[in-house]
């Protein structure tokens, strides 16, 4: 099953360090945590929002840089067995587009339903 998701907003916590992609209008069941990077699930098993801790750390980037997001894409694929998080990310900075990606594996300890999804954001 293949599922495209359309986040409309990002919160970036400058002290923290955390990205927070979301704006689906579906309900919230639970959290799966991919070793930081935590999935937001909704009722229908699809996922509705990501987080992303200690995130100027993963992208290798400055934290000043995780204020000028202008795209984000993330594909999920999902197996009996793992989560495998692919995503990929561009940030403006001094006038140029840098591109950045981050994979992330994990158990499917939560026996969500195998799937393909993926989220993108436009800014």
């Amino acid at each position: 099953m293949r599922q495209e998701s359309l986040v409309n907003k990002y919160d970036y916590d400058f002290e923290n360090d955390s990205i927070f992609f979301y704006g689906s209008n579906k309900n919230y069941r639970s959290s799966i945590d991919l070793d930081g990077i935590i999935l937001d699930i909704s009722e229908d098993n699809q996922i509705m929002a990501i987080e992303i801790l200690d995130a100027s750390d993963r992208f290798n980037l400055a934290k000043e840089d995780l204020r000028n997001i202008k795209y984000f894409e993330a594909r999920i694929e999902v197996s009996e067995e793992n989560i495998k998080l692919t995503m990929k990310m561009s940030v403006n900075k001094r006038n140029k587009l840098v591109d950045k990606g981050l994979d992330a594996l994990g158990l499917n300890s939560m026996n969500l339903p195998k799937s393909t999804q993926g989220i993108a954001l436009s800014c």
